[in-house]
């Protein structure tokens, strides 16, 4: 395997916490411009990414695997992380005659997809539905190849102790810093809606976690809607309290983001075969995390760099992660997902999202 690189205050009582909140923030800001610096520096044109043919039979593209290199994002928890440091993703891609080229970690998943878009990498890293319908929509030629369940869903809006927010109705005439057209955006506005707050009297930050975790730590910004990993950091660094929890707050019905995986479209034309073997090995993963959470606690212990107790928060929600086909609607309608989000200007546009699956 070849590793491409790694790229308020509660006063004066809390200063020491806040201080390495902002340190370890730091290092999550410099992982964005590096990964997307070397992302640059590794792209091609378009069309010299892959081999083969849309319509060429399976036994060919089963050949066309041979001494291929699968370029993957990751991050710095979920199963992009798993597959990275576990050995069994990477064995299983090796005996289908596919190498691996890990490029990251990436905090949040549209930089990823940028990265993909850009033929810098193959597969985006498993984050927010939301932003890859943005970017879809904006222009970039990306399909999704599966769907991430998870639950429970640890998404919050957090506020911090002393900010005097008990509730979502508190958030009128306050600063939310939330990423545009992505999960933190659409939590925000099911929470309000919920609540009858009208929209216009909360003004949204957009911030990508790099920024809105140390303009939340300053008071910058007097709440944050964000996901698990910078949501328990704040948790344990701060005390950071959460006033609406996406799986507390929301039934299963008005779940409307999930995790997704999306490659090039003209990748899967060529080689449905490969995105297969990744999709497969993938849900490799998501079975051994749902059922080995000790041993997910050690690995993100080891390979994260969050402390024990953050990492103890995350172990201890028991998640249970499944992936599904783009086109399931058993469990998740994407495009009465991509409606909402369109009814909800949080989305720019409407969509067809079957237009967008992978045909693999």
């Amino acid at each position: 395997m070849t590793t491409l690189h790694n790229p308020d205050n509660p006063r004066a009582t809390n200063q020491i916490s806040r201080r390495a909140l902002l340190r370890r923030t730091a290092l999550l800001s410099l992982s964005l411009p590096l990964a997307l610096q070397v992302a640059a520096c590794a792209a091609v044109p378009p069309g010299q990414a892959t081999t083969g043919a849309a319509s060429a039979p399976a036994a060919a593209n089963q050949a066309n695997t041979a001494s291929k290199t699968v370029r993957l994002t990751w991050g710095k928890g979920g199963l992009t992380l798993y597959a990275k440091t576990r050995g069994v993703f990477e064995k299983t891609l090796k005996e289908q005659g596919l190498s691996t080229e890990w490029i990251g970690p990436f905090p949040n998943h549209a930089p990823t997809l940028q990265a993909v878009t850009g033929g810098s990498a193959d597969f985006s890293f498993g984050g927010s539905s939301t932003p890859a319908l943005a970017a879809i929509i904006a222009g970039s030629p990306l399909v999704f190849t599966t769907l991430i369940l998870s639950d429970p869903r640890t998404t919050a809006i957090l506020v911090r102790p002393d900010s005097g927010i008990k509730r979502v109705q508190d958030l009128i005439g306050k600063k939310v810093a939330a990423n545009r057209s992505g999960l933190g955006e659409f939590l925000l506005i099911a929470a309000l809606e919920k609540f009858n707050v009208p929209r216009e009297q909360v003004e949204i930050a957009y911030l990508n976690p790099p920024d809105a975790a140390p303009a939340f730590a300053e008071g910058k910004v007097d709440a944050w809607v964000i996901w698990s990993g910078p949501r328990e950091i704040a948790e344990v660094e701060y005390n950071a309290v959460s006033i609406f929890n996406e799986n507390d707050d929301l039934t299963q019905a008005e779940r409307i983001d999930v995790g997704s995986f999306l490659v090039r479209d003209e990748y899967a034309a060529q080689n449905p075969e490969i995105v297969r073997t990744v999709v497969d090995a993938y849900k490799v993963e998501a079975e051994w995390a749902s059922n080995n959470p000790k041993e997910v606690g050690d690995l993100l212990a080891k390979e994260s760099g969050w402390t024990p107790p953050v990492v103890a928060k995350i172990v201890a929600y028991q998640t249970k992660t499944r992936l599904i086909a783009p086109d399931d609607k058993t469990d998740f309608d994407l495009q009465k997902a991509a409606d909402w989000l369109t009814d909800h200007k949080v989305l720019p546009s409407k969509i067809v999202v079957a237009e967008h699956f992978a045909k693999i």
